[in-house]
Order: structure tokens, then C-alpha cells, then sequence
């Protein structure tokens, strides 16, 4: 299912692509679970699984096609509307409350959820999921992990991790404008003074025998696999730590992302 999204979205807009959600957000075990060829309540998607769908397409929504900006606009807050209230719906239908849902909405069994108050809830996720949107607008140059398909070659993600890596160990060693070296001590400060009126080349990286990688928020295991498939494939026998907040499982990220504190996060010390 993932992946079908995923295709989509080189090929349509970003509203288009979410409203592809709205068939899926159903109470499970509704009226119409035992009419021929329905999903069994097992088979269907859970609150979890829905929110988790929504993360994953809006950390891609920049990679959409670009449409009219007014217009597109308008049309996203009608869906998100849509989208509140049907996932409103799910919750409020549910006979027990998940970990997520239970921090999500304050609240630890169904009996004590109001409708007023898991609408609450999803507005908030909304507006988190608003900015998780924009994450990468700020960089110049690893602002997409997504190449869409142009009818010879599938569309690929690429992950953050993997580009960051590939700048650092490219042979050619070109400087990246989204990974800064920040000046340490009176040498860096002169070599930074001089260059405003010199061509004078900085540290890069590669340069280090140790690389330290620090993660923040957390990192999984599929991406430490890749962090190491990189450095044996790019500069083996070079040593690369890698550092961060947590190991993370899939369904740590919506708890990380709607649940916590990020002024002041927990980070299990």
C-alpha cells in the first residue's frame, strides 16, 4: 500500500494522492464488514495504521507535482476536514484504545473518549503533520529523497541518510551546502577570515579517520544496515560511529512525533 502511494505521487498532487486515504478510514467491524469480498476486522486498517499511512505521505508532500498554490490550498484544508472527521469517526468506534490512541487523546479506555475530544486530538496531529510537511525546506540540496518514475526507470527513494553519507564520501569531495563546517579554535577562525578575500579550502569530512554520525530523535536498524552498506561500498576500511537519541521501531515515530514533548524531549536518560 505504501508503495502504491508512493508511485502516485510524481504523478498527482498532494491532495490527490491523500484523498486516496478517505475510502480506508472506516470503523473496524462496520455494517457492511460481512457483505461478500469485505476485509475481515483483522485485515482492516487500524487507527495506528492510518496515522502511521499519514506520516509517511505527508514527510513525502513535497515531492508531489506542484499545482495552482491558492487553490491547492483550499482543496488540502476541505480534505484535512474530511480526513479529521473520518479518522474522528474510527477512534471514537474502537472497543479499546491502542498505547498511541490512549496518549494521543488523554484518554485510557473508550468509555472515558469523548467525540469532542479525539477531534481535538486529530487537530493536533494535523497541525504536526502540517510541519512535518516543510521539514526539508530549508536545505538546498538534499531537499527531496524522492526521483519520479519517467516511464523507463521505476521511482526510487532515496534515503536523507544515504545522500548525506554520499556527499561526504564522494571521490570527488564537493561541498555540499546543507553540511557545514563550523569553526573550532583560533586556526579555524583565521582560515574562515581569510577566506572572504582568498580561495581557501575547508575540512571536509572525509578527511577525518573517524566519522562521528550523531542522529538526532532516533535511528532504525534498516538504517544502520545502510550507513554500513555505504562506507564498505564508498571508503571501506574507514571507521564511521554512529550515535543517537534512541533505536527506533516504526510505530515509535508517531508516538515520537504527536506525544512527546519536543521542548523537553525524553530521551530515556
Amino acid at each position: 500500500m505504501f508503495e502504491e502511494k508512493c508511485v502516485a505521487l510524481g504523478d498527482s498532487d498532494f491532495p490527490t494522492v491523500l484523498r486516496q486515504l478517505l475510502p480506508l478510514m472506516r470503523p473496524r467491524g462496520g455494517d457492511d464488514s460481512s457483505a461478500p469480498g469485505s476485509r475481515s476486522k483483522e485485515d482492516e486498517c487500524g487507527p495506528d495504521e492510518l496515522i502511521l499511512l499519514l506520516v509517511y505521505l505527508y514527510s513525502l508532500a513535497d515531492e508531489a507535482q506542484p499545482a495552482d498554490q491558492g487553490s491547492e490550498e483550499e482543496e488540502l484544508e476541505k480534505l484535512e476536514r474530511d480526513l479529521i472527521g473520518a479518522l474522528t469517526l474510527v477512534i471514537t468506534r474502537e472497543t479499546e484504545l491502542s498505547p498511541l490512541l490512549q496518549k494521543l487523546t488523554g484518554c485510557a479506555n473508550p468509555e472515558e473518549l469523548t467525540t469532542e475530544r479525539a477531534h481535538t486530538a486529530m487537530e493536533d496531529m494535523f497541525e504536526t503533520l502540517r510541519g512535518l510537511s516543510h521539514s526539508r525546506d530549508h536545505l538546498k540540496q538534499l531537499n527531496s529523497v524522492y526521483t519520479a518514475s519517467d516511464g523507463v526507470h521505476q521511482a526510487t527513494y532515496r534515503p536523507f541518510l544515504r545522500q548525506v553519507l554520499e556527499e561526504v564520501f564522494h571521490p570527488n569531495r564537493h561541498e555540499c551546502p546543507d553540511i557545514e563546517h563550523m569553526s573550532g579554535g583560533l586556526t579555524d577562525l583565521l582560515k574562515t577570515g581569510f577566506s572572504m578575500f582568498m580561495k581557501v579550502s575547508r575540512p571536509h569530512p572525509s578527511d577525518n579517520p573517524v566519522l562521528l554520525l550523531f542522529v538526532v530523535g532516533g535511528v532504525t536498524p534498516s538504517e544502520l544496515r545502510l550507513i554500513k552498506e555505504i562506507v564498505t561500498t564508498h571508503k571501506p576500511g574507514s571507521q564511521v560511529l554512529v550515535l543517537s537519541t534512541r533505536l527506533l521501531r516504526p510505530t515509535d515515530i508517531p508516538e515520537l512525533l504527536f506525544t512527546t514533548q519536543r521542548l523537553e524531549p525524553d530521551i530515556g536518560v
